[in-house]
């Protein structure tokens, strides 16, 4: 049963994944708006995830009507964002800063110039594969840590884009030793550290509970001295991507290696829980962060 549905889900990719190239992006924008209220309207198990995520925000989203616009606009924007996702080597020519600002960008060439690498820590915030994509193409050498999805197929459409772009992918059970060598190169490793996990991880406080936080850039930082950014990105009204490069986190190296761990593993945690609570509508609410 299992098989089947990694089947429908990867037919269903590919059919987007080739509706979207050929035509405009203000209809892919439309069809992704439609496929994100699809989802909610006929996906029971992300919709109850999302509302029961939801609820732990902030004090301000405290009643189950402004619950509900939360969560539409979330999985709306999630539609529209896996559009531009799968629309991405459309703009391989050079020309993806047509859909993508940025700020604060001089902070990474700064923290590059110390020659000790760079990590970038983020989210599943907006639309996150922009990142990688963008830096590469301004002419940074540009390294993602990223775990296999459940299914192969799936797995090789989205390492196909990122390649595009000349994005290398470090398979995550093979991180620490790849990652460490690209950083002593003087290489940018970008890690997505909002998602729950039990190998490798400490306990942190994320909006309000806790949840599990993965040490690896607390650990590489330490190894190496490369400094840390927090990196987000997110649509603007006019559906212009505004990708925020963050100050660097403070890394605290001293003679207890786990006490370091875990105090900058808070920080990096900390660090992208202000842009989720800055963008709530862009944040993947229906992962399962908690428990």
């Amino acid at each position: 049963m299992k098989k089947i549905r990694h089947v429908y889900i990867y037919g269903i990719l590919r059919f987007f994944f080739i509706l979207f190239d050929v035509i405009p992006r203000n209809a892919a924008l439309f069809l992704g708006k439609l496929l994100g209220i699809a989802v909610y309207r006929f996906s029971r198990t992300a919709r109850d995830v999302a509302f029961e995520n939801v609820q732990y925000l902030h004090p301000t989203v405290e009643n189950n009507s402004t619950r509900r616009m939360l969560v539409i606009r979330n999985f709306t924007n999630i539609g529209r964002n896996l559009a531009d996702a799968l629309r991405l080597m459309k703009y391989r020519n050079g020309s993806l800063n047509r859909i993508v600002r940025i700020k604060n960008g001089n902070n990474i060439r700064e923290l590059l110039n110390r020659k000790k690498g760079l990590i970038v820590v983020t989210a599943h915030l907006g639309c996150w594969e922009l990142i990688p994509a963008y830096f590469s193409q301004i002419g940074y050498n540009v390294n993602v840590i990223a775990q296999e999805v459940y299914d192969r197929n799936v797995n090789r459409v989205i390492n196909r884009i990122r390649e595009s772009f000349s994005v290398r992918v470090i398979d995550k059970d093979r991180s620490p030793i790849v990652a460490l060598k690209r950083l002593l190169r003087g290489e940018a490793v970008g890690i997505l550290i909002d998602q729950n996990t039990r190998k490798n991880s400490v306990p942190v406080e994320f909006l309000g509970r806790e949840a599990n936080a993965p040490i690896g850039p607390a650990y590489l930082a330490m190894k190496t001295g490369a400094p840390v950014v927090p990196v987000a990105i997110h649509r603007l009204q006019d559906d212009i991507h505004l990708l925020e490069v963050g100050k660097e986190i403070e890394i605290l190296n001293t003679g207890d290696e786990q006490k370091n761990i875990c105090i900058n593993t808070r920080r990096c945690s900390k660090a992208i829980e202000r842009y989720i609570v800055k963008y709530p509508d862009e944040w993947v609410w229906s992962l399962r962060r908690w428990g």
